[in-house]
């Protein structure tokens, strides 16, 4: 029980932070697309930065489970390139 309530303690301090990285990017990210005047409305903003967050998300699993044998920032941007692929 003990490892199930530190796992769940781990997984509710990662979503905080990124809750936090997507407070401090979307106004940002929503600025410099010329967004909406109010960045919480600003949809494009919100779905770039949440995508690049589960890109690292998914890299860094990538990353650990490859026993850190690619570097990181090529697994990154192999993540992030697959939200452009052409289907």
């Amino acid at each position: 029980m003990q490892l199930f309530s530190d796992a769940y303690a781990l997984m509710t301090r990662q979503w905080d932070k990124e809750q936090g990285w997507q407070s401090t990017l979307v106004p940002e990210i929503s600025r410099r697309l010329g967004g909406d005047t109010d960045p919480l409305n600003d949809l494009r903003a919100r779905v770039l930065v949440a995508s690049a967050i589960s890109c690292l998300d998914a890299s860094y699993d990538a990353w650990t489970a490859g026993d850190r044998k690619a570097p990181l920032s090529v697994l990154l941007d192999q993540a992030m390139g697959t939200l452009i692929e052409e289907n």
